[in-house]
């Protein structure tokens, strides 16, 4: 029997947008999937990136708790999930690595996260022929179909935000799709500070995938850019 996949795009804890959990709620409640999909950047970890971070904000530490108080709310609502191991989420080792730390004098993903016993992470996870992963080396408009091509499967990824949506690719025996589910983020944060003067703006949404078949959801907002309760 094929799955219903609820795909949950990169929620980017503690950044998350304010009604991300009652949307996604919402989304189960009405097409009641069988499988969920976590596509990765669970938390940001803004405060430990390479990149520049504001000094104004919080500490690792405090980034870190509150990020884990909102992740564990999920728990909550979703006690099986299959993560996607992604940038933002591996920026912990990445920085350990950089400095020598080896891995084994760190807590892996479940420990280090208090996760269930049903959430578990792998850098790709297939289900009914689609395959699932967070979507770095790709980018732009077209970074999910450029993905399925490449991966010669249909594929779902998230890690760019600003693009989501359903492509198809065809030859004379297959037929692929590639699809980009968008984010859970919330653009106004410091986190996001660096997307200000973009032109394009983050697209807030979820996937559903039904016996192979791809249905974007986007989060319908209102002005304020609250959620209109609406699926």
């Amino acid at each position: 029997m094929s799955e219903t996949v609820l795909v949950i795009p990169d929620t980017h804890y503690p950044f998350a947008h304010r009604d991300h959990l009652d949307f996604l709620c919402e989304v189960r409640d009405t097409y009641h999937p069988t499988k969920i999909v976590h596509i990765g950047d669970e938390l940001d970890y803004h405060a430990i990136s390479e990149h520049d971070h504001d000094p104004d904000g919080w500490s690792p530490g405090q980034e870190f708790r509150r990020g884990l108080r909102e992740l564990k709310k999920l728990y909550a609502e979703f006690p099986e999930a299959s993560v996607c191991v992604s940038n933002h989420g591996a920026r912990p080792y990445r920085r350990a690595y950089k400095y020598g730390i080896p891995r084994r004098f760190l807590k892996e993903y479940k420990q280090l996260l208090e996760a269930p016993d049903g959430w578990n992470w792998g850098d790709k996870w297939e289900i009914d022929g689609v395959l699932y992963e967070h979507g770095e080396g790709v980018s732009g408009k077209f970074g999910h179909l450029k993905a399925a091509e490449q991966n010669m499967q249909s594929t779902v990824i998230g890690h760019i935000h600003a693009h989501a949506g359903i492509a198809y690719a065809a030859n004379p025996r297959y037929l692929i799709f590639g699809f980009n589910v968008g984010w859970l983020g919330n653009k106004d944060t410091y986190a996001m500070a660096y997307g200000k003067n973009f032109r394009s703006k983050p697209i807030v949404g979820c996937g559903i995938i039904r016996a192979g078949i791809p249905l974007y959801v986007p989060m319908q907002l209102r002005k304020g850019g609250r959620w209109t309760g609406k699926v």
